[in-house]
């Protein structure tokens, strides 16, 4: 599997980087796409959507030593 640098111009795909050499004309290939966010907000949010509740406390960050300690609360 080769992967190579594209972008999309609004009409079409673009490749950016050059074809291995020893890809001979006229060969059929299968081309999967997938977009690269620049920011990795869209990954954040990938996350995010995966992440599950844990049954915690909403302040169980800030109040950690409470729960898992016993100490006073802040």
């Amino acid at each position: 599997m080769v992967v190579l640098a594209a972008h999309f111009d609004g009409k079409q795909v673009i490749i950016d980087d050059p074809l291995p050499p020893d890809i001979p004309l006229n060969t059929p290939l299968r081309v999967t796409l997938s977009a690269v966010e620049q920011d990795g907000s869209a990954a954040l949010a990938a996350i995010a959507a995966l992440a599950k509740p844990l049954g915690k406390p909403g302040d169980f960050a800030a109040q950690h030593e409470h729960y898992v300690k016993g100490t006073p609360k802040r």
